[in-house]
C-alpha cells in the first residue's frame, strides 16, 4: 500500500534483524461509533458517499475530532497476517504513492515528507477470504484499541491488475 507503519522504536545497540507486524482487513469496512464508517467525511462541503466516481479521494475531508473505526465483526475479516520487516534502510515519501487512490480513516499525515527508515519490505498478499464489499479496511493495529494512534486505511477495490492471480 506503500503507507508507512507507525515508528517503532529499537535498541540503539544490537538492533533486532526484523520487526513484526499484524495486518488485518475486514470488508466491509467497520462502522464508526455505530454509524456507517463514511459518516462525517465531506467532499466540496456535501457528504461523501464512497459510490461512484472515486477519483477525488485526495479531496476528501475529515471532521474535526474523526475517531477511529470500531472493530469489524468476526465474519468479515478477509485477512489476518503477522509479517516480518527485515532491517533494510530505505528512503520512503510520506504519505506514499498512494495518495488519493485511498482514504485514512482519521487525519494522521501531516506535510509531505520523505524519510529515511531501518526497516523495510514490500509484501504481496492475497485475501484470505473474497471482499463482501467494493470497500475493504485494513489495519496494522489489528482495529484495537479503538483510541489507537494510527489510521486505518480504507481502500476502494477496482478492477483486477496484472498482477492477480488468474
Amino acid at each position: 500500500m506503500d503507507y508507512p507503519y507507525a515508528p517503532a522504536t529499537v535498541a540503539d545497540e544490537k538492533p533486532p534483524p526484523a520487526l513484526f507486524r499484524r495486518m488485518q482487513a475486514a470488508s466491509p469496512p467497520p462502522a464508526r461509533n455505530g454509524a456507517p464508517w463514511q459518516t462525517g467525511l465531506t467532499l466540496d462541503g456535501e457528504p461523501f458517499y464512497p459510490v461512484g466516481a472515486l477519483d477525488r479521494l485526495a479531496d476528501v475531508e475529515h471532521p474535526a475530532g474523526a475517531t477511529n473505526l470500531d472493530q469489524p465483526a468476526p465474519d468479515t475479516f478477509v485477512l489476518d497476517w503477522t509479517f516480518d520487516i527485515p532491517g533494510d534502510q530505505h528512503t520512503i515519501s510520506i504519505p506514499g504513492d498512494g495518495e488519493g487512490q485511498r482514504l485514512l480513516s482519521i487525519p494522521y499525515w501531516g506535510p509531505a515528507t520523505e524519510k529515511t527508515v531501518d526497516y523495510y519490505v514490500t509484501h504481496r498478499v492475497e485475501w484470505a477470504e473474497q471482499p463482501a464489499d467494493a470497500w475493504v479496511a485494513v489495519s496494522f493495529d489489528g482495529f484495537y484499541p479503538k483510541e489507537r494512534d494510527s489510521a486505518d486505511i480504507l481502500i476502494p477495490l477496482g478492477a483486477c491488475d496484472e498482477l492477480c492471480p488468474s
